[in-house]
């Protein structure tokens, strides 16, 4: 099922999104989903972030409900507990990032290599000075 963002509305606190469902025979379903404001900012989410979290709870919800067991729910609330879990995610991408951030740096030079020369690694010869462009020299 596709979903497509309609708005949202204000409601005591809550943040209420609108969404159309298009199932694969094109038939067109409205889902809402409700998110507790102060619930988001004490997990550290911005309200940026939010249409696009209620979206994936909408995909994760149509895609492992069961038609014949359980009929897909038209109206979600986001839980506390889907909160937490998309605050554990996020700090797991952020630290990952960071690790990649800090062992792709280069690292310092050993000690004992100081003071050896610098070496051309696409030819051994001598560096070659370039002449610039215009009569700079």
């Amino acid at each position: 099922m596709q979903f497509t963002l309609n708005g949202f509305t204000q409601d005591n606190g809550c943040r209420v999104f609108a969404y159309q469902g298009i199932g694969e025979d094109r038939v067109r379903v409205k889902f809402t989903v409700r998110v507790d404001l102060a619930m988001s900012r004490q997990y550290g989410m911005r309200l940026q972030e939010l249409p696009l979290m209620c979206l994936a709870l909408l995909e994760r919800n149509s895609a492992t409900a069961e038609p014949e067991v359980a009929p897909i729910q038209h109206h979600v609330t986001f839980t506390e507990e889907a909160m937490i879990r998309f605050a554990e995610d996020c700090a797991a991408v952020k630290e990952a990032a960071l690790a990649r951030k800090h062992s792709s740096r280069r690292q310092p030079a050993k000690e004992e290599d100081a003071d050896a020369p610098a070496v051309n690694s696409f030819n051994d010869g001598p560096a070659v000075a370039v002449k610039p462009f215009g009569n700079a020299w």
